[in-house]
This record gives structure tokens, C-alpha cells and sequence, in this order.
């Protein structure tokens, strides 16, 4: 069922850890187990919570929640930017962040989870925010107006949208003898070789054996030349989208694919439910694989079977068949949300 709701505060927000000595930066799973991790998550929606939010459902590693009013979502991205900075290693190397995108407009309500533009628009300041920064679109802005908890700067436009960075406006310093703390993963070290006399020398060695035969060449190989023998290499298929009359060929060296309403896709399609960036096609070796990136949702239908499978995170494309770039197939009456692929 979907509902049209009044205008919600809505918070996209992703983990992120930097290594102090090089500043790298990488996601939070790549250096914490997953207790860790979920240690971290589950603070993220006590924060949600406490700010009378709902989180309704994770993009990958983003988190997006829903709140009833604009300076709740604020004040909730704040909250948990100030709670990272407990959850700090003991060696100081490594820095927990988060970054998050926040807009604020009405939504549509479908089975619980929440889509539409200002869905869009937190997604698209969130790709854009890096870790340790929260990004607001001049909705949002407008509708906190004066706010006690953060201080705003213009970061400037994206893809239109007006975005403000939010800065803490200067909470009470934490109390650190309550800081929970997360434990890296520690792997032992090796333990060390007792300092004793070294080993006897082995007795003498015994003759070394005769080098075994070498394999025969095979007979269609020249007298007096050696074969070398290479394993064949499959190319990779070729991914062909097609989108009205324009038809492109992708292969694994061109890197993944975008589609979505922005201009500056590969594939544009400009749709009013489609996303800015909807979604993107990913190699994994030779095999071309179909990744969501919007909450509206896409989903694949393989020629020969007239089933459709929802995408929501990631779908192996095969054979041939379309996308649409939607929650399901007809969300466009004319279908001009769809893209036709085909491997070969």
C-alpha cells in the first residue's frame, strides 16, 4: 500500500574508519569484526530513537531513518557524530566517523519503507559528504531555522541542490570515563623462539634423488623447441544497454555503468520517479552485476521466464532482458523507465 506523508526529516548515514597514520579511508567493516560493527549500528538507532526517529531500512552500509520534524533529524545526526567520537581505539590510530545526508520534504509510504525525491536527495548529499561531515539540502535549512545545535556553512550546489554543512555549535565536552570503546580485532604475534642452543646438525644428507623425468613435448611441437602451454582465456561478454533508440556496448575495462535521471549517467533517463544516480552495473570478473542505489528500487526481468526479480542490493545479470528502474514494472505507464540489456 503507499501513502503520500507529510514532509519528514529524513538522515542517510554510513560508518566510515580513518587510519591516522596515512589517512586512508575505508569502510568500518574492513577493520572491525562484525560484533563491532554491529556494536556501532545499534548505537547509530538508539540515537534515531531518541530523537523520536524510525530507521526503516540500510542501503548497503547506509542506514536511512525518518523523523517528524526537520530539527529532529539534525539534532540526531549531531548526537551520533558526538557519540563516534567515544568509540575510539586505545591506540589512537584509528578514527571512527560517520557521514551523513539529510533532507527534508514529504515521502511516499510503501510497506513500511519511505521513497521519493527527499529520499533521493539525502542518498545524493550523502555520496557527496565525506567521513566526519553532514550535508543538508535549503529545505532542510529553512525548516530547522534557528538552531542552537549546530552552526550552518554554504558547501554549494549539487546536481541544483543547495547544500549547507553542519558543524556542532559546541555540546558539553563528553564524559570519557563512560566512553564504550571499540576493540580492534588483535591477532597475536607469533610467540617467540625459546633462546636455546640452535638445533644438531642433521647427520650427513643423503644423496639428493634424481630429478624426475621431465613430461614428453607433445608430437606436434618442432624438434628441439619447448613447448610452453597457456590456459585458453574466455573474453568477457560484452554488456549491451539499450534505452529508446540509443544503444551502448560496455565491457569490463570501461569500469562500472551508472543509470539514472542525472545528466551525467552513462545510461540518462529522465524520469521523474527515477533517481538522480538509481543505479549502477559492476563487474565481478567477467560477470556484470545490477546494484540499487535508490529507495525507489529496481528490478530485472530475464527474457524467457516473464519473472521479474526485485533488486534490493544486487542482482547478477544474465542472458538477456530489462531493468526497470523502479520498484517494479510499470511504475511508467509508456515504460520509459526501462532499459533493455542483453550479454553477448
Amino acid at each position: 500500500m503507499r501513502n503520500l506523508s507529510n514532509s519528514q526529516g529524513l538522515m542517510f548515514a554510513a560508518l566510515s574508519s580513518e587510519e591516522a597514520k596515512d589517512l586512508q579511508t575505508t569502510t568500518l567493516s574492513g577493520w572491525f569484526g562484525a560484533q563491532q560493527l554491529g556494536a556501532a549500528k545499534a548505537m547509530i538507532t538508539d540515537a534515531v530513537r531518541t530523537a523520536k526517529g524510525v530507521v526503516t531500512h540500510t542501503v548497503g552500509e547506509a542506514v536511512l531513518s525518518s523523523f517528524p520534524d526537520a530539527a529532529s533529524a539534525l539534532k540526531a545526526a549531531l548526537d551520533v557524530q558526538r557519540r563516534l567520537g567515544k568509540l575510539q581505539d586505545r591506540s589512537g590510530k584509528m578514527h571512527i566517523k560517520v557521514r551523513a545526508g539529510l533532507s527534508f520534504g514529504p515521502v511516499r509510504v510503501i510497506a513500511g519503507k519511505v521513497s521519493g525525491d527527499a529520499v533521493s536527495t539525502a542518498g545524493l548529499l550523502l555520496d557527496k559528504a565525506r567521513p566526519g561531515e553532514i550535508l543538508i539540502d535549503q529545505a532542510m535549512k529553512d525548516a530547522v531555522g534557528a538552531f542552537d545545535y549546530g552552526k550552518f556553512s554554504l558547501y554549494g550546489q549539487i546536481e541544483g541542490i543547495a547544500a549547507y554543512r553542519v558543524a556542532d555549535a559546541g555540546a558539553a565536552a563528553p564524559d570519557l570515563s563512560a566512553t564504550q570503546v571499540i576493540e580492534p580485532i588483535n591477532i597475536p604475534p607469533a610467540a617467540p623462539k625459546p633462546a636455546s642452543a640452535p638445533p644438531p646438525k642433521p647427520a650427513a644428507a643423503p644423496p639428493p634423488k634424481p630429478a624426475a623425468a621431465p613430461p614428453p613435448k607433445p608430437a606436434s611441437a618442432p624438434s628441439g623447441e619447448e613447448t610452453m602451454v597457456v590456459p585458453s582465456l574466455r573474453a568477457a561478454p560484452a554488456l549491451v544497454l539499450r534505452y529508446g533508440q540509443a544503444e551502448r556496448r560496455f565491457s569490463p575495462a570501461d569500469g562500472e555503468v551508472t543509470l539514472g535521471r542525472a545528466l551525467e549517467n552513462h545510461i540518462n533517463v529522465p524520469v521523474a520517479h527515477v533517481s538522480r544516480r538509481h543505479a549502477k552495473i559492476v563487474w565481478e570478473g567477467n560477470v556484470p552485476v545490477l546494484v540499487n542505489l535508490s529507495q525507489n528500487g529496481s528490478c530485472v526481468r530475464f527474457e524467457g521466464t516473464g519473472n521479474q526479480e526485485s533488486c534490493e542490493t544486487r542482482t547478477e545479470l544474465r542472458g538477456s532482458g530489462s531493468i526497470a528502474l523502479a520498484g517494479q514494472f510499470g511504475e511508467s505507464a509508456s515504460g520509459a523507465d526501462v532499459v533493455w540489456f542483453k550479454l553477448g
